[in-house]
């Protein structure tokens, strides 16, 4: 299916976050209007709300008059993952936020879009969470659509992050013969360090103290590295593939840089808030900025909402995918 400034795809954004649908079109340069978007975070709605000004937040999903809603041609959803997460207390269908799906299921049944497009954790797909899964595909089916999905990740396509995330897509009617989600994976040809700050604040780094103790808790004799690499607090370890582990919010608190020796003194520290977005696929430079933060927000508000979010990249190389064969 092509799109063009007169054909435009009409789009609502549910569970929006700061908008990775949106940004992710954009880097696919596919025409589109968002008819709408739906988030209750705070944060999320004002990273939303800064970038898209123009754009009606219909708020909490399970309050939506599916029947007041404009038509669309595609709805987009990160429903929340929490309750499908194998990190964790798993508590899947037990978790009510489980049941947010049904909202999904009841505004596509009244306003059949032509594409719907989903994403969860991969936990989503396997063990026992497979059941839940199972449910998903088909009520799909039962309202009309035919269901492709893959568990992709951003290292391999262009992002060192790795960030593996299940993907659904369905289309109403029959896909047509031949059609894949998955889109053809690219080399990686950047390294962690690509996608670092030229000058980290000051206020990043930990302490010789803070870093001492690190190692005497995890029983490191020292950090030292040839290049910035990714230690993985939760699991212990160095990461040398020069990939970073799966960004998360900070409260979290399991990623950390390690960087080459300085004057002979270890060099440990954070993320900063350019990092975790360039990591989701954003352009951050002095001469591009994709996404603009809100100046009252603070790190973790950011932090937060970029752990939450969608590798906007890989969105939009999903997005040209999928399109080109429909």
């Amino acid at each position: 299916m092509k799109f063009t400034k007169k054909n435009r795809l009409r789009v609502f954004e549910g569970f929006a976050g700061y908008g990775g649908a949106s940004f992710g079109l954009l880097k696919a340069k596919i025409p589109f209007d968002v008819i709408g978007y739906s988030d209750i975070d705070k944060e999320a709605i004002r990273i939303y709300s800064y970038n898209f000004p123009d754009v009606h937040n219909f708020g909490d999903i399970t309050q939506i008059d599916e029947k007041g809603l404009p038509d669309f041609d595609l709805f987009t959803g990160g429903f929340p993952c929490q309750p499908f997460s194998t990190v964790g207390k798993g508590l899947g269908e037990l978790d009510t936020r489980g049941t947010l799906f049904g909202d999904i299921i009841r505004i596509c049944q009244e306003k059949q879009p032509s594409y719907i497009l989903l994403e969860n954790v991969k936990g989503l797909a396997v063990g026992k969470h497979k059941p839940t899964f199972n449910k998903i595909i088909s009520e799909l089916n039962r309202i009309g659509y035919d269901v492709d999905w893959a568990v992709l990740n951003s290292k391999n396509y262009g992002i060192p992050q790795n960030r593996e995330r299940l993907w659904i897509f369905a289309y109403k009617g029959k896909f047509p013969e031949g059609f894949s989600i998955v889109p053809k994976p690219i080399e990686l040809k950047y390294r962690l360090k690509d996608f670092l700050d030229k000058e980290p604040e000051k206020e990043l780094y930990r302490t010789q103290k803070q870093i001492d103790r690190i190692k005497e808790l995890h029983n490191v004799e020292q950090f030292v590295v040839e290049e910035p690499l990714c230690y993985d607090y939760y699991n212990r370890k160095l990461r040398t593939d020069a990939v970073c582990m799966t960004v998360t919010p900070p409260e979290h608190n399991v990623i950390r840089i390690v960087e080459p020796l300085k004057k002979g003194v270890e060099q440990f520290r954070k993320l900063s808030t350019n990092e975790h977005f360039r990591l989701m696929g954003f352009k951050i430079d002095e001469n591009n900025q994709e996404i603009k933060f809100p100046p009252e927000m603070t790190y973790a508000q950011l932090g937060r909402r970029a752990g939450n979010g969608w590798d906007v990249n890989l969105v939009g190389i999903l997005m040209k995918h999928i399109f080109s064969q429909l």
